[in-house]
C-alpha cells in the first residue's frame, strides 16, 4: 500500500512548533511530491489538523492549507531557505549523541546505536526529544523571512 501524498502545487504549507504558519519551500515541494510507502519513516508527517501532535509533541509538519484556521496567517518561506537547511545538514545519529548513547561502527561498515546504559528510557527519551525540537527551532528560524540573521535586519 503506498501514501500519495502528491497533490496540485501549494496544496501544502508547513506549521511551525508556535502555531506559525508558512508557505513551504521549493524542495519541500519536491519531496512532497515523491511516492511514500506506509511504513517509510523517510516520509513527510502531515498534520490531521492544527491542533494534532507528532511523536516528539511538536505542532510542526506538513498540513493542508485548507485545514489551516482562517485566523491565521500564511507567512512566505525565506527564499534562501533550502540552502540554509542544506548547510545545517542533519545527522540522523546526533539525537543519540544528545541522548550520550553508544554509536559504534562496525567492521563491515553497519552502525550500532546501544542506549546510554547509565540513564533510564524516560531521561534518554527526553533528552532525543530537546535535541529534536531544538534542531526542528533552528530549522523553522532559517525559514523565517525576517530572522536575526539576515543582512537587513544588521
Amino acid at each position: 500500500m503506498s501514501c500519495d501524498v502528491r497533490n496540485e502545487t501549494n496544496k501544502f504549507v508547513y506549521m511551525n512548533q508556535d502555531g506559525s504558519v508558512r508557505e513551504v519551500s521549493p524542495a519541500e515541494q519536491s519531496y512532497l511530491s515523491n511516492e511514500f510507502s506506509g511504513g517509510d519513516s523517510g516520509r513527510p508527517y502531515i498534520k490531521n489538523s492544527y491542533k494534532s501532535r507528532d511523536g516528539w509533541g511538536s505542532l510542526s509538519g506538513f498540513i493542508e492549507r485548507r485545514k489551516v484556521p482562517a485566523r491565521i496567517k500564511i507567512s512566505p518561506a525565506h527564499p534562501d531557505f533550502d540552502a540554509r537547511a542544506k548547510e545545517l545538514g542533519f545527522d540522523m545519529l546526533d539525537s543519540h549523541r544528545a541522548a550520550g548513547d553508544i554509536i559504534e561502527t562496525r567492521a563491515d561498515g553497519s552502525v550500532a546505536c546501544i542506549p546510554n546504559p547509565q540513564i533510564s528510557s524516560t531521561e534518554r527519551f527526553e533528552l532525543m526529544r530537546s535535541w529534536h525540537l531544538a534542531h526542528q527551532r533552528e530549522r523553522e528560524r532559517l525559514a523565517m523571512v525576517h530572522h536575526p540573521n539576515d543582512e537587513a535586519n544588521t
